[in-house]
């Protein structure tokens, strides 16, 4: 990671944000009347299960300068440590955003982020493709520029149906690394009361054009072994902006 962060400081300053390929969201909006749509496929592994999203669509509209509207829906492959791979709708993910202090004001922006994601189809929980119950993650984000470097955080606390609740945390570094090309590193802790696991993610955005952007990023969770621990997490995909 340090390294990482010194080969970044060679160039020049930073360009975008958190959000994807990263976990960890930052206070931007797309814009009024603006459309953000990022379409990728994510791969994860853990000691129990193997899973690919593809597609994952995750459609944002700017509602104002200010608000952002989110609807987030995979088309998920599962397997199940034993099992034969199946696959189905994923659970949808509905946002909205509220950025209330800005950075050209205050030299940082905070916004809020409620979110609620729960199952679509009865037949994707049944058939093990989507966790039941439902969950609500009500977080705070954050974001600043240091010495060039774009620097982001988050926390929150997701509430998970039968009290399975967590607190979330997470930070990014970002600094372009290249002509149209923007690094990221990120750390991104997960608490709950079984123990903690944190994710190690290292990320790119290389602007291909106006309104296209290739984004990719690899990771891994540390802390207590346990099967839902991430041996892996990948991400690539296209961010479309109009």
């Amino acid at each position: 990671m340090i390294a990482l962060v010194g080969f970044a400081a060679a160039f020049g300053p930073v360009l975008a944000q958190g959000g994807p390929p990263m976990v960890t969201d930052d206070p931007g909006t797309p814009g009024d009347g603006h459309w953000e749509i990022n379409v990728a496929a994510i791969a994860s592994r853990t000691r129990a299960r193997r899973e690919v999203a593809a597609p994952e669509a995750d459609i944002n509209y700017g509602w104002g300068e200010h608000v952002q509207l989110k609807l987030d829906v995979p088309w998920v492959f599962a397997q199940d440590a034993g099992q034969h791979w199946k696959s189905g709708l994923g659970a949808a993910n509905f946002g909205v955003k509220w950025r209330f202090v800005d950075e050209d004001n205050a030299g940082f922006s905070v916004s809020t982020y409620p979110q609620y994601t729960t199952s679509l189809r009865g037949s994707s929980t049944r058939r093990g493709i989507v966790a039941p119950g439902h969950e609500f993650f009500l977080p705070l984000e954050f974001a600043t520029k240091v010495g060039g470097f774009g620097l982001d955080a988050e926390v929150g606390r997701n509430f998970g149906q039968d009290g399975a609740n967590q607190w979330v945390a997470g930070a990014i570094a970002a600094h372009s690394c290249g002509k149209d090309v923007e690094c990221m590193v990120e750390l991104h802790h997960t608490s709950a009361s079984n123990g903690g696991q944190t994710l190690a993610n290292f990320g790119l955005h290389w602007k291909l054009s106006e309104s296209l952007t290739f984004l990719a990023a690899p990771g891994r969770e540390f802390g207590k072994r346990a099967d839902d621990q991430q041996q892996s997490l990948v991400y690539l995909g296209l961010q479309i902006t109009r």
